[in-house]
C-alpha cells in the first residue's frame, strides 16, 4: 500500500525498502547499508526494544554516534513504536543524568554490551537496551503501526528557567515537515545528501529523513569539524548533490572561496544553510562566482526544525544595498507566520513585532511540562478553527508590503552561540551553582569569530576561585557551548540604587 500524505516517516522509509531494496540508503566510514539491510537491522532493534517493554510514548536514548549505527538505532526505535531521545553523548555525565530523568527514559540503543554498560555507568540508571549490531532476521516483525499523533522524538533546548526544555515532536508534524522539505529541496532517489549535523541537532533528521523518504542516500562525513576546503574533496568523491550546513560554516566557506576562487564539485546542486543569521554580501559574492543556489532556512526545535526559507533570485541579489542580514523569507507549506504586537494584534507592514508560528509544523509541546507548554504554545486567534495553537518564538521581525520576513533580534535573553540556542538564564544558573559564586550575570559579546558568552560573577570574600577554575568546573557540568569564553570575577556586581544590574558599569571582559 502506497504512503499517503499523513503516513508517518518510519512507515514511508519501510515502504522505500519494499520498492527499492537494493538501493543504497546509508554510506559511512564503516560501510554501506542498502534499504533492505537498514530495514532488517532496524526490525531486529525493534524486536529487542519491544521485548524490553518499550512502546508508544516511551522515550529511548539514541546512545550511538553518527554513521550506520545511528541510522539503524533511529529507525529501530521508531519501528518499536517508541520515540528517540536525541542527546549529545559528549555532554558531562551530570547533564546526561538530568536529561534522562527529565524525559523519563528507561530504554536505550547501543552498539554493543560495552557501550551499553558505559551508558548505564554514566547515567547512573539501569537501562533496558537493544543492540544496533544484532543480526537481522529475515522473519522479523514488521514496524509498529504508528498513530500520527504519537510521540516521534524528544530533543532538549536551552531553558530560560535554568533547566533544559524537552521538546516533544509528534509524528504528524514530522511527516508534514519531511514531505514539505523533500519538495522544497527537490530531492529524488538520485540524490546523495551530506549527513553533517551532530546527532544531538534536529538538523540531522532534516538531512536524513527527507532523503530516505525519497529513496536517496545519506552520506555521513566522519569528521564534521574539518574546514570547508577539507570538506570539498569528500563532496567530490561521494558525488554529494545536497548539503545542509550551519550558516557560520557556510560563511567561512564563502569567504574562503572569495580569497581563493575555485570551482566546487560538479555534482553539488544545492546548498541549504541555517541555525544562525547570515549576511547578504556573502550571498552576492557566492552567486556571482556561479556556485550552486543557496536556500537560507529558519526554524526552531518547537517548529519541527525548519519553518521558513529564503532563496533570492537575481533581481533580489542585485537589490541588496549593503551587508544586511539574510531575510528569514516565507513560511513553508502548512506553516503560518504572524508578526504580532504585545497585545497579539497583527503589526502593520514595516512595523516590528514578535514572530509567532502556527500550523502543521508545531511540536506537541514540552514533554511532561504542561505549564511550560501553555506558556509558549498559546491559542491561535487567527486560525478560525477551535484548538489551533501558535508558538511564541521570542524573535523580533518585520515585513515590508509584499516582502519577506526580516529578523531584527531577540525579544528575550536567548542568543545563538555556534549555532546553539542558548538561554542566558541557563548559563547564569550553571555559574551560580558553584558554591563560591554569590551573584552572576551572563551576556553575549561580539568577537571576531561570532558572538561569545561572557560572565561576570561575584564570589565569596577571600575565595581562591579563578576564572579558569570556574570554567573547568562548568565544563564538567554542562555542554561546552554553555561555558562562557570570558569570565570576570568581582567582589560584587554593579547595581543601581533600586537593586537592578547596571550593565554599563560592567568591566570589559578580559580575553582568555
Amino acid at each position: 500500500m502506497s504512503p499517503t500524505e499523513t503516513t508517518p516517516v518510519p512507515l514511508r522509509i519501510a515502504h522505500r525498502a519494499g520498492i527499492a531494496p537494493e538501493a543504497t540508503a546509508v554510506r559511512a566510514a564503516e560501510g554501506e547499508l542498502t534499504y533492505r539491510q537498514l530495514d532488517r537491522r532496524a526490525r531486529a532493534v525493534a524486536e529487542e526494544l519491544r521485548a524490553a517493554g518499550a512502546g508508544p510514548e516511551d522515550t529511548v536514548l539514541l546512545g550511538v554516534r553518527r554513521g550506520i549505527h545511528w541510522a539503524v538505532g533511529l529507525l529501530g526505535i521508531w519501528y518499536a513504536g517508541a520515540a528517540p531521545l536525541l542527546v549529545d553523548l559528549d555532554a558531562p555525565d551530570e547533564r546526561l543524568r538530568t536529561l534522562l530523568e527529565a524525559a523519563g527514559t528507561r530504554h536505550a540503543v547501543a552498539p554493543d554490551t560495552y557501550a551499553a554498560a558505559m551508558l548505564q555507568r554514566r547515567t547512573g540508571s539501569e537501562l533496558f537496551w537493544a543492540s544496533t549490531t544484532t543480526a537481522a532476521p529475515t522473519a522479523a516483525a514488521p514496524p509498529a503501526d504508528i498513530a500520527p499523533g504519537s510521540l516521534a522524538y524528544v530533543l532538549f533546548t536551552s531553558g530560560s528557567t535554568g533547566m533544559p526544555k524537552p521538546v516533544a515532536v509528534g509524528h504528524a508534524g514530522l511527516a508534514a515537515q519531511v514531505r514539505t522539505l523533500a519538495e522544497r529541496y527537490g530531492l529524488t532517489a538520485g540524490d546523495a545528501v551530506l549527513q553533517f549535523a551532530a546527532p544531538a541537532f534536529d538538523v540531522s533528521l532534516e538531512e536524513a529523513l527527507p532523503t530516505w523518504c525519497t529513496g536517496g542516500t545519506a552520506v555521513f562525513v566522519a569528521d564534521n569539524v574539518l574546514s570547508p576546503a577539507e570538506l570539498e574533496p569528500f563532496l567530490a568523491e561521494q558525488r554529494i548533490s545536497v548539503v545542509n550546513l550551519p550558516t557560520p560554516y557556510w560563511t567561512q566557506w564563502a569567504k574562503d572561496l572569495e580569497r581563493a576562487p575555485r570551482p566546487l564539485p560538479d555534482a553539488l546542486r544545492r546548498v541549504v544553510i541555517g541555525s544562525d543569521a547570515g549576511r547578504t554580501a556573502d550571498l552576492v559574492t557566492w552567486a556571482a562566482a556561479g556556485h550552486p543556489p543557496v536556500v537560507s532556512c529558519y526554524g526552531l526545535t518547537e517548529s519541527t526544525i525548519t519553518a521558513t526559507s529564503y532563496e533570492p533570485g537575481p533581481a533580489e541579489l542585485a537589490g541588496f544595498a549593503g551587508d544586511e542580514l539574510i531575510p528569514l523569507g516565507e513560511p513553508l507549506a502548512g506553516v503560518r507566520a504572524y508578526v504580532l504586537d504585545e497585545e497579539l494584534r497583527e503589526a502593520a507592514p514595516g512595523v516590528p513585532g514578535e514572530l509567532y508560528l502556527a500550523g502543521s509544523c508545531l511540536a506537541r509541546g514540552y514533554h511532561g511540562r504542561p505549564a511550560l507548554t501553555s506558556e509558549r504554545f498559546v491559542a491561535d486567534p487567527f486560525a478560525g478553527v477551535p484548538g489551533e495553537r501558535m508558538y511564541r518564538t521570542g524573535d523580533r521581525v518585520t515585513r515590508a508590503p509584499g516582502g519577506p520576513l526580516v529578523f531584527l533580534g531577540r525579544a528575550d535573553d536567548q542568543v545563538k552561540i555556534r549555532g546553539h540556542r542558548v538561554e542566558l538564564k541557563e548559563v547564569e544558573a550553571a555559574v551560580a551553582a558553584h558554591p563560591e559564586v554569590v551573584d552572576v550575570v551572563a551576556r553575549a559579546v561580539a568577537a571576531p569569530g561570532g558572538p561569545q558568552l561572557a560572565a561576570w560573577a561575584a564570589v565569596t570574600p577571600g575565595s581562591p576561585l579563578t576564572p579558569d577554575a570556574l570554567r573547568r568546573h562548568l565544563l564538567a557540568k554542562v555542554p561546552g557551548y554553555l561555558v562562557p569564553a570570558a569570565v570576570t570575577l568581582m567582589e560584587r556586581l554593579p547595581r543601581t540604587p533600586g537593586g537592578k544590574l547596571d550593565p554599563r558599569a560592567l568591566p570589559v571582559p578580559a580575553p582568555r
